[in-house]
């Protein structure tokens, strides 16, 4: 049986931020491989499920498993999917800034599915939030990026999914999910492995993503969030679009356009706000 380390408050942020720098390594790693979206998914989620499996306590206990570690595996696995594609047709800041509009559409599930409200002041960030993603639409894109964009949007909505039903069993094995949903997004992927094959710098970025950028940082992520408050875990992890995009802009010398970064700005800001926002409301 596997333990989980002794935490600390100071440890518990110090894996956080561990995590959002290695999450923001994925838009450079995944335009390092020439290959497919959609296989090189595949394969980081199999590099990703052996090491979930190996490091989270329990594993993968298939009689554990119900509808809602199935939703969330499902989601998890079209999530990647869709960043994954968003990340190879549009900017590496595009994707990550639409994956990180996942708030917004957890405003609408969240009533639906786990009967928690949603306040006037909340749907109005999220109109506002909202209004930021459309700006990515704007200014002229082409149709390869217009589809990038959509499928980063629908990569937020994904997101927002497998976090809905993540909180329905958070006391049931929720590393469970995290591993199935791996392990789906390589089944799926598997009809699209075929030449042109990736070169050896490539199937290292892969099994760096793997082990690493999904495995790894999983394993921090679900470890630290007990330890942290609500408004800590979205203010430190919000240096990941940040750091995505600078990195994106020094190794590959993408700038994303004014619509695009104009967007990008209302996004990460008005999440950031709105979470303070929401921290200090429940604390009263």
């Amino acid at each position: 049986m596997k333990r989980m380390p002794l935490m600390t408050k100071r440890r518990a942020v110090l894996y956080l931020l561990s995590t959002a720098f290695v999450w923001s390594s994925a838009g450079v790693l995944i335009k390092s491989v020439g290959w497919n979206s959609v296989a090189i998914s595949s394969s980081r989620g199999l590099v990703a499920a052996v090491v979930l499996w190996l490091l989270l306590p329990g594993g993968l206990s298939p009689r554990k498993l119900g509808a809602a570690h199935w939703i969330s595996g499902a989601a998890l696995a079209l999530q990647a999917i869709a960043f994954t594609a968003s990340t190879v047709m549009t900017t590496a800041a595009c994707a990550i800034t639409l994956l990180f509009s996942a708030p917004v559409w957890v405003a609408f599930l969240a009533p639906i599915f786990l009967k928690e409200r949603t306040a006037a002041l909340d749907w109005a960030f999220v109109a506002g939030i909202f209004g930021g993603m459309l700006l990515f639409f704007a200014g002229g894109l082409s149709p390869r990026s217009l589809t990038g964009a959509g499928l980063g949007a629908l990569s937020g909505l994904l997101f927002a999914v497998q976090a809905v039903t993540l909180r329905t069993i958070r006391d049931r094995s929720p590393g469970s999910s995290m591993i199935l949903g791996s392990l789906i997004t390589f089944a799926l992927g598997v009809p699209f492995w075929g030449p042109p094959w990736p070169d050896f710098a490539g199937v290292f970025a892969i099994v760096v993503m793997g082990a690493f950028q999904v495995g790894f940082s999983y394993y921090l992520y679900a470890i630290a969030i007990p330890f942290v408050t609500s408004l800590e875990l979205v203010m430190i992890t919000m240096i990941e679009p940040i750091l995505n995009a600078l990195l994106a802009f020094l190794i590959l010398g993408e700038l994303p356009g004014p619509h695009a970064l104009a967007g990008g700005v209302i996004v990460v800001a008005g999440v950031g706000v709105w979470s303070v926002l929401k921290t200090r409301q429940e604390r009263r």
